[in-house]
């Protein structure tokens, strides 16, 4: 036969009339006035010494199997994602090969449109671009050299509605590609471009990151900027497969 002790109530006695009250009381139940609850919330702040070696050993024990499975499958996923994102950064881009056509006067015909000298829309197919972006940035390669990253060239690829620039740049000997989309709206002096989306490699970039990532092309845009300001004065800009029409101002 076992005996078990229960621990006696507790009370709180009131101050004013010596009233023992229950413990859960803020009031006295026979005068009515504020107890003193302090030895009630001692007694409560005071730790089984047990309790608190079983919390520490649990503590000690570091984290439970599930959860180091969970970070274990994380990291597993976490360097998938990376290496694969890599290989696609690593991925040679298609860009439109080097040319061997005569480039033609691009420069002198946009300034001549400007002046409203050359009034008939101005035609250049894909390759005449892309030979003009060749002769025109030779001399510049050294300003658009960037640490570790020689500037190998420039290209363009149009399509309906929209260009795609890319960059080809060296890293000690292999070739990282960048590129990015743009639509172009024209007029009253005034271009208006939308980044439609970019690549790194064969990586894609949403538009929305491309706002902010578009400064990878600052120094070209720098390279280019008379081209910018003569074909911001033109009347339109259309795109089409493998060529673009530039449209003069009307006087």
């Amino acid at each position: 036969m076992t005996t078990t002790t229960t621990e006696p109530a507790k009370k709180v006695i009131c101050t004013e009339c010596r009233h023992d009250n229950e413990a859960e009381r803020i009031y006295c139940h026979n005068c009515g006035e504020r107890l003193d609850r302090s030895v009630v919330l001692a007694k409560k702040k005071g730790t089984d010494p047990g309790e608190e070696h079983r919390r520490l050993q649990k503590m000690m024990e570091g984290p439970s199997k599930l959860r180091q499975n969970f970070f274990a499958v994380a990291k597993v996923a976490l360097g998938a994602a990376g290496a694969a994102a890599l290989v696609l950064i690593a991925t040679p881009a298609e860009v439109p090969a080097p040319t061997k056509v005569i480039p033609p006067q691009m420069d002198l015909d946009l300034e001549s449109a400007a002046s409203f000298q050359k009034p008939g829309p101005l035609e250049y197919s894909q390759e005449q671009v892309n030979a003009y972006l060749a002769y025109r940035l030779t001399s510049k390669k050294k300003a658009l050299n960037k640490p570790f990253l020689d500037f190998v060239r420039a290209s363009a690829s149009f399509h309906d509605s929209a260009c795609t620039i890319a960059m080809e740049r060296s890293l000690f000997g292999y070739s990282i590609f960048t590129r990015s989309s743009f639509r172009i709206e024209t007029g009253g002096g005034k271009t208006a471009v939308q980044n439609v989306g970019g690549w790194i490699g064969q990586l894609p970039v949403h538009p929305a990151i491309m706002q902010y990532g578009n400064i990878i092309f600052a120094d070209l845009w720098n390279a280019l900027d008379r081209e910018h300001k003569l074909v911001a004065k033109m009347a339109a800009v259309n795109f089409h497969d493998a060529g673009v029409t530039i449209t003069p101002p009307s006087r």
